[in-house]
């Protein structure tokens, strides 16, 4: 009996352990300053003339993965990402809650939140992803509809 508890002791340590590394990798990095990354953004946008999306989310979110995963695999939707945007990701957990930076942004309920701002900082655009997703992920149309809205050409056009 006592071997039988050691090693489901010793099981459920490991998938504690699995499940702590796991949680702690992926596009989000407790370590980095929000605010600081924030500025070298708008530093290159006004350099490049783009626009700043600044993704909210953690690696504890499914849908945050999900949504690098989309970014990375779609060409199309990637492309159009680097070319119009600079991007940044702003990580809430426990080791880093970034919560004097996100007091700066709109109030949102859910996670990724995404914010559009100018190269100046000045907020254009926030949202959810749920308006962006399809089924059990993302959709390559909704998300080229949006970032081609937000193409500082287009935009600049349509005021």
């Amino acid at each position: 009996m006592k071997k039988v508890i050691l090693i489901l002791g010793l099981i459920a340590s490991i998938i504690a352990i699995s499940m702590t590394t796991k949680a702690s990798q992926g596009p989000y990095d407790p370590s980095r300053d929000a605010f600081k990354d924030f500025q070298q953004a708008k530093l290159q946008a006004q350099n490049e003339d783009k626009l700043i999306l600044i993704q909210i989310g953690g690696n504890w979110c499914p849908w945050c993965h999900k949504l690098e995963r989309f970014f990375t695999k779609n060409d199309n939707v990637n492309n159009l990402l680097h070319s119009t945007f600079v991007s940044i990701k702003v990580n809430v957990s426990p080791e880093n809650d970034n919560e004097t930076f996100l007091n700066e942004m709109p109030e949102f309920e859910g996670y990724p939140f995404i914010v559009i701002t100018d190269a100046h900082g000045e907020i254009l655009n926030s949202r959810t992803s749920g308006a962006l997703e399809e089924g059990n992920g993302y959709s390559e149309t909704k998300f080229i509809a949006y970032f081609n809205y937000w193409n500082k050409r287009e935009y600049q056009q349509q005021e």
